[in-house]
């Protein structure tokens, strides 16, 4: 992409009235003075100590930045110009932010709450384990699907009502519940940023970037899918979620499950999937999950590397001059993705 191009697809994204407005100027630092107040309070009631509101506040703060990740692995022509722009995923770096600190704050308190679900996946390692585990009919169906835009699109008043549920379901004296709220609403309401020398401020959804985002992402799917599962008659077999990324096996007819997604589609009219599905096999994280042959009712799951199309397995000559730990974290990496593939129940060499 030229500039140009990435201007384009930049302002088309900001100029979604319903995600951003513009500013005359930031307001970061009157947003900086609210924080403090909180963190103030919460020394005052004994729950921080000044080491740690000196932490939290951090030193002086910085406009946050805005840019995109091009989604080059998406099919051409369903790009922004076919074939021209691609779509691009929204960041918004809160490095040095006046918020940084109390986003991972409020993050210690509610990542582990966004582990509770039941269809929580905590890494491409955990899924294979539960994939080896199950049995299935040998005309089940098996599915993925994708929770569009999921950050950008979760309400805010929801979303924090999705927290507060989950915080009053689990009571915890140590946590300040009322002060975690109030910084919540500050990190998702007064998201201002910087683009092109241009202010903007995100009125609905979260940006990634933000520390607790993927928590507070797990908590509102979940209590989406609470809420949505009561009005499906028939439901999958199996449901599982890695944040925006969802997999199962239907064990019910096509036109169930196409009535089932309808039923998640309508749910929530800023929440939708798309869902892709098959008899043989699925694409999910870095997987590609299949159905093994049986000659038996039940089937068994088997799992490889999944590759994108674009990839094209270039990753860095030994003439290139990185550092020496970065081509021994390259070896790392590349083991670490293929280890979660093999059978948890074969031995060392044997996969």
């Amino acid at each position: 992409m030229d500039r140009q191009q990435y201007l384009f697809e930049a302002h088309r994204q900001l100029n979604k009235i319903e995600h951003y407005t513009k500013l005359d100027e930031p307001i970061y630092k009157e947003t900086q003075k609210e924080i403090g107040d909180i963190l103030e309070e919460l020394k005052r009631s004994g729950y921080i100590l000044a080491k740690q509101v000196e932490y939290l506040t951090g030193a002086q703060p910085r406009a946050r930045k805005f840019y995109m990740l091009p989604k080059i692995h998406k099919n051409p022509d369903t790009w922004t110009v076919p074939g021209e722009i691609p779509p691009g995923r929204p960041i918004v770096s809160d490095c040095s932010s006046e918020s940084y600190g109390v986003a991972e704050y409020i993050d210690h308190f509610l990542n582990p709450l966004g582990q509770q679900h039941p269809s929580y996946i905590r890494d491409t390692y955990h899924f294979t384990r539960i994939v080896y585990s199950l049995n299935i009919p040998p005309n089940a169906i098996l599915f993925t699907m994708d929770v569009e835009s999921l950050y950008t699109n979760i309400e805010t008043d929801r979303g924090i009502q999705a927290v507060k549920n989950i915080l009053q379901r689990n009571p915890d004296p140590e946590r300040p519940d009322e002060a975690l709220i109030k910084l919540l609403d500050l990190g998702l309401t007064k998201n201002d940023f910087e683009f092109n020398g241009e202010f903007y401020l995100q009125v609905k959804g979260t940006a990634m970037g933000k520390k607790f985002a993927p928590a507070y992402a797990n908590i509102y799917m979940a209590e989406w899918e609470e809420t949505v599962f009561h009005k499906c008659p028939k439901r999958p077999m199996c449901y599982y979620r890695f944040l925006d990324d969802i997999w199962g096996v239907w064990t019910h007819s096509e036109g169930e499950l196409q009535e089932f997604i309808d039923i998640l589609n309508a749910h929530h009219p800023s929440i939708k999937v798309k869902a892709v599905t098959s008899q043989q096999r699925v694409d999910f994280l870095d997987t590609t999950v299949f159905k093994l042959p049986s000659d038996t009712q039940d089937h068994k799951l088997a799992t490889k590397v999944f590759f994108k199309p674009t990839d094209t397995h270039t990753l860095l000559h030994t003439t290139s001059l990185h550092p020496k730990h970065t081509f021994r974290g390259i070896v790392k990496s590349q083991l670490t993705r293929f280890h979660p593939n093999k059978r948890p129940d074969l031995g060392r060499g044997r996969h």
